[in-house]
C-alpha cells in the first residue's frame, strides 16, 4: 500500500520541494524588502529609541508583529503562496497535500502557531526542513503546507 506521499510523488512527479537553504535566503530577502518599510513606519510612530529598547519598545515591538504577521499572511494569500524573497528565490507556499492555494486561517496558524513553536525550540522546528524528504518544518506539519519551487 502507498503512503500520500508516495501517492504524490506518483502522480506528479515534477514536484520539487525547497530545501533549507533557499528558504533561508528568501526569509533574508523579505527582511529587507518587507522589514525596513515596516521599521520605518513603526519608527514614524514610535520614535527610532524602540528599536533600541528605548521607552516606547513594548508597544513599538508590539506594533511591528502585528504589522509583520499581518504583511506576510496577506502576501501569502493574495500573492499565489509568496512573499517578496519567495518570488525571487522562485518558490512558493501551498498545502499539502494537494499543491492548492490556501486562506488567512491556515496562513495564520502558520505563522502564529507553527513560527512560534519552531522558534521556541531553538530554531529546531526550522531545521527540520533540511532533514525531510518532503522538506517540511515544523510550521510547515502544523499547517498542512509545504515550499515548492514555483514553475
Amino acid at each position: 500500500m502507498y503512503d500520500q506521499d508516495q501517492l504524490d510523488t506518483d502522480r506528479e512527479p515534477s514536484v520539487q520541494y525547497a530545501g533549507f537553504w533557499v528558504r533561508v535566503a528568501a526569509t533574508i530577502l523579505d527582511g529587507f524588502i518587507l522589514g525596513i518599510p515596516i521599521t520605518i513606519f513603526v519608527s514614524a510612530l514610535f520614535g527610532w529609541e524602540w528599536y533600541t529598547g528605548g521607552e516606547a519598545s513594548g508597544r513599538a515591538d508590539f506594533v511591528n508583529l502585528v504589522l509583520w504577521v499581518a504583511v506576510t499572511t496577506a502576501f501569502w494569500v493574495n500573492w499565489d503562496g509568496k512573499t517578496p524573497g519567495k518570488k525571487i528565490m522562485g518558490i512558493k507556499i501551498v498545502t499539502y497535500p494537494g499543491r492548492r492555494e490556501f486562506g488567512y486561517g491556515k496562513a495564520l496558524l502558520r505563522y502564529l502557531l507553527g513560527y512560534t513553536v519552531s522558534a521556541l525550540l531553538l530554531g529546531l522546528g526550522f531545521v527540520l526542513v533540511a532533514f525531510q524528504k518532503d522538506k517540511r518544518g515544523l510550521h510547515d506539519l502544523i499547517a498542512g503546507t509545504c515550499v515548492v519551487y514555483d514553475r
